[in-house]
């Protein structure tokens, strides 16, 4: 049986085709994404940013800044934020001066987070991606970049008084001012 060139130029394509198809597979493996995870639930947070340092720490279910209860609701967002990180890829393996400013992270927001004492997480917030849904980071003491999903730098802009527990006197008074 002879085989023709036509034939034995579709098998060599096919053949490409599927090693292409191979080594995308394995590539695809390695992905840039990764998940950053605290062991334990913090209890304790501070935010630095711009100066302002903002410390809310848990007590029993509720959490507090200098005696304020804090608005549960925010805070369970700021405990997803802080608790598992997922990056999209690694932006810089530098962490040099040009790269810090580039990044925003010459004048990041510092946040940290501990638990029984002992800390878990400073994470260093730069300034979000050109669509505004990702921010870059960077681990304190450590010198990768990352684009993390999520604007996490709106998310840590934020005074007390934004996440305070707000009275239902007010509450309702606010609701008669609308």
């Amino acid at each position: 049986m002879k085989t023709s060139k036509r034939t034995k130029a579709l098998a060599c394509i096919t053949a490409a085709l599927a090693l292409i198809y191979i080594i995308q597979i394995l590539a695809g493996l390695k992905s840039p994404q990764k998940e950053f995870k605290l062991k334990e639930s913090p209890d304790y947070i501070s935010c630095e940013n711009s100066g302002e340092i903002i410390q809310m720490q848990k007590n029993g279910e509720d959490w507090f800044s200098s005696g304020t209860p804090l608005d549960s609701s925010k805070m369970e967002s700021l405990l997803k934020d802080v608790t598992l990180i997922k990056t999209l890829s690694l932006a810089s393996r530098k962490g040099d001066g040009g790269s810090l400013e580039r990044y925003g992270l010459d004048k990041p927001i510092l946040v940290r987070a501990k638990s029984g004492g002992k800390d878990q997480c400073a994470l260093l917030i730069g300034k979000e991606s050109a669509t505004g849904s990702q921010c870059y980071i960077q681990f304190e003491g450590k010198k990768e970049i990352y684009l993390a999903q999520g604007n996490l730098r709106r998310d840590w802009t934020f005074t007390l008084d934004d996440i305070r527990q707000k009275s239902e006197e007010q509450d309702s008074d606010n609701s008669a001012a609308e």
